[in-house]
């Protein structure tokens, strides 16, 4: 295995393995990893086309419609016809969602913390590992979805 191919398998690794560790801290929720970060950026945003939330998910390639459709129909997200565009729609929290996000928030800050507490214990600064991670995902479609939930809402 040549040690861009080891990257490549750590990489994935890792973000399997932190994917199956949230899923089961969603479970009781009801929610899944990919569920819980649509709920984040709505909460983030207030209100976003799908086109729109589709440029901030990093769980979903693409288009997330089949992913809020359900969750529209589990009753987490409320869609309303956009006025200015007929073709469009605009995605926000329902009362459901936002009487979610409390427990959504705690759950997730306490996993941030402890992965962030795990990074201490590795010989490179936690800064020097973003910035490489940032590198590898510059100008992807992912990659930008990270840089536009790092800006604050206007």
């Amino acid at each position: 295995m040549t040690p861009a191919e080891e990257l490549r398998y750590l990489i994935l690794a890792l973000q399997r393995e932190g994917n199956r560790e949230l899923a089961e801290l969603l479970k009781p929720m009801g929610l899944t990893p990919a569920q819980a970060e649509v709920l984040q950026v709505l909460e983030q945003y207030e209100q976003l086309t799908l086109s729109e939330l589709g440029e901030r998910l990093v769980c979903e390639a693409g288009s997330p419609s089949r992913l809020v459709n359900h969750m529209v129909k589990s009753g987490y997200i409320r869609k309303t016809p956009d006025p200015l565009d007929g073709r469009a729609v605009n995605l926000s929290l329902s009362e459901k969602g936002l009487r979610l996000m409390p427990d959504l928030n705690a759950l997730e800050n306490a996993y941030n913390q402890a992965v962030g507490e795990l990074m201490t214990t590795l010989p490179v600064p936690l800064e020097t590992m973003l910035e490489l991670l940032r590198g590898l995902v510059a100008d992807t479609p992912a990659g930008n979805a990270v840089i536009l939930r790092k800006e604050r809402p206007e």
